[in-house]
């Protein structure tokens, strides 16, 4: 399935992080982001990015957060994926989906979207930035 039209981006800056050894091996970073939505979801964003893995290598991430949209309506966000080290140092890209909600008549279509989430972090700089596209 193609991808559709680019729904929004997202700028993040970490507010706050908490690190957990889960297993000899294995880590839970839980990192709280706030910033700025911008798109067809923009407003002002937060929620909490949760990835676990080997210090070195792949690991799985989620994030549950909210929008405040412009137009006065609040959107949940829940997305999902895998994440992966570049090379050459500590930055990470993320690929995966998010799901939105929202009791807003005006964005009630946003439930029907299913996105595919594409990002950067940089823990150097405390940033996540991509985009989101919809996944038809």
């Amino acid at each position: 399935m193609p991808l559709g039209e680019v729904i929004g981006e997202y700028n993040l800056k970490a507010t706050s992080v908490t690190v957990q050894q889960i297993a000899d091996d294995r880590t839970r970073y839980e990192i709280n982001f706030m910033g700025e939505a911008s798109g067809r979801i923009a407003g002002q964003a937060f929620g909490t990015f949760t990835v676990e893995g080997p210090a070195a290598g792949p690991g799985v991430w989620s994030y549950t957060g909210s929008i405040l949209a412009n137009q006065g309506a609040t959107i949940i966000v829940t997305a999902q994926g895998v994440s992966a080290q570049m090379p050459g140092g500590h930055r990470f890209r993320i690929r995966g989906t998010a799901l939105y909600k929202s009791s807003s008549p005006a964005l009630a279509s946003l439930g029907e979207v299913v996105g595919a989430v594409e990002g950067e972090g940089d823990p150097a700089t405390l940033t996540l930035k991509g985009a989101v596209c919809e996944w038809k």
